[in-house]
């Protein structure tokens, strides 16, 4: 079993949840029910807020209610919970196959490896420090969880002094953004309330697009394709608020 950081940082990507939602869900799954004030304890959350990552829980059928003075409060079953989230998860990745493998059939006398598809969280890593490596005039990242370990941070600010245009959108869900801009001091950084998925964006229509926390990642080269993935990065960072330190 995942310890309960990993835990969190799954239910937060596949729910779409904050902290303390997760943690909350996670404490009611193995020793519910509880009043309010044991969660308070188990999960880590501050007493002001319990009640409304309760409801919040409550509202959206992950948790349900039991007795009055004192309520206590119950997990549903994370099977049903989870599986229509886990199957949207899988859809990305399949219509993702599905538009990219057309492009790669007629690629295939122009260009060696127009496209691969990595499987694992360490494939999918690697080809995204390969591509911000590679990386002359941008690198766009929109993304969730913040995978970034201090050598891709390190390499981030060396591409950012050395003049390659460094964006940063994060979900704002992710505690871990606020630290960004401190190990990447050269890069804009900004957040979104709603990041859906994680993709990176490089010179020359190169894209990676990490799904399902970097299980499946799709790198592809196409200015065609590419340019609706700059697109949809521009719309998103437009709107969203930057994160200073």
């Amino acid at each position: 079993m995942p310890d309960t950081y990993d835990l969190d940082e799954s239910l937060q990507t596949i729910m779409d949840w904050g902290k303390y939602e997760a943690a909350a869900y996670r404490v009611l799954v193995r020793y519910g029910p509880l009043e309010a004030s044991d969660v308070v304890v188990r999960a880590d959350i501050p007493q002001g807020r319990v009640y409304d990552i309760l409801n919040s829980l409550y509202n959206q059928d992950a948790v349900v209610k039991r007795g009055i003075q004192p309520t206590e409060y119950d997990a549903q079953s994370p099977r049903k919970l989870i599986e229509p989230n886990k199957q949207k998860f899988e859809n990305m990745a399949v219509e993702a196959i599905e538009a990219l493998e057309p492009a790669y059939s007629m690629n295939l006398e122009t260009e060696s490896h127009p496209a691969w598809v990595t499987t694992g969280i360490g494939d999918t890593s690697t080809k995204a420090r390969e591509l911000f490596d590679e990386a002359d005039e941008r690198i766009w990242i929109l993304e969730r969880s913040f995978w970034l370990s201090s050598p891709d941070t390190e390499l981030l600010q060396r591409k950012a002094e050395a003049g390659v245009d460094v964006r940063i959108v994060g979900w704002s869900g992710r505690q871990g953004l606020r630290e960004m801009p401190r190990e990447v001091p050269g890069a804009e950084f900004r957040e979104a309330s709603e990041v859906e998925t994680s993709f990176y964006v490089s010179d020359d229509g190169t894209v990676l697009i990490n799904l399902n926390q970097g299980e499946t990642g799709l790198l592809f080269h196409d200015v065609a394709t590419a340019t609706i993935f700059t697109q949809h990065f521009e719309s998103i960072y437009r709107t969203a608020e930057e994160v200073e330190l």
